[in-house]
C-alpha cells in the first residue's frame, strides 16, 4: 500500500497509471468530438437555415452584428460589419459557396471596415457549412471554421 504525502495535494492521474481523473477527462474529450444524434451535421439542409436570420456569435455589444439570411437556397444577404451585402449561393447537402457578392459603399470606422473585410473574405473562402449545437459554422476547404452564427430569436 502506498502512503500519500499529506503536505502535497495529490492530483488524479498522476503516478504510474493513467488514473481515474485522466481517464475521465480523456473519455469526455473524445465524446465531445464525436457528433451524436445530430449535434453536428456536416451538411446543412437549406430548410434548416432559410427562415432564420443568423448573427455573429462574437459580435461586440456596442456594434451592429454581422448577419446572414438565406433566401430560397440561391441567395443570401445581410450586414457585413459596415455595409449591407447580397450574394448568389450554391447550397447543397455537401457544399456551400458564395458568389458575386455585392455590397453598398459606405465608409465606416476602421474597426467596422476591418470586420467587413474579414467577413467578405470568409464568404469568398466558404466551401461548406455545418450546424453544431444550434450554431451555424461556415467552413473552408479544410473544414476550418471561418465564421460562427447564432439564430436570431
Amino acid at each position: 500500500m502506498k502512503i500519500l504525502n499529506k503536505t502535497k495535494p495529490r492530483m488524479w492521474g498522476t503516478g504510474t497509471g493513467m488514473g481515474l481523473g485522466l481517464a475521465l477527462a480523456w473519455m469526455l474529450g473524445v465524446a465531445g468530438c464525436v457528433p451524436l444524434g445530430g449535434v453536428a451535421e456536416t451538411g446543412v439542409n437549406v430548410s434548416a437555415v432559410t427562415p432564420l436570420t443568423w448573427v455573429d456569435v462574437a459580435a461586440p455589444q456596442d456594434r451592429k452584428p454581422v448577419s446572414l439570411s438565406f433566401q430560397d437556397g440561391r441567395r443570401a444577404s445581410g450586414f457585413a460589419g459596415c455595409n449591407g451585402y447580397a450574394s448568389q449561393v450554391d447550397f447543397t447537402a455537401q457544399a456551400l459557396t458564395f458568389k458575386s457578392t455585392a455590397t453598398t459603399r459606405m465608409l465606416c470606422e476602421p474597426e467596422a471596415m476591418d470586420t467587413e473585410q474579414r467577413y467578405l473574405k470568409a464568404l469568398d473562402n466558404t466551401r461548406s457549412a455545418r450546424l453544431h449545437l444550434g450554431v451555424l459554422e461556415l467552413l473552408d476547404a479544410q473544414r476550418k471554421v471561418l465564421w460562427r452564427f447564432k439564430p436570431v430569436t
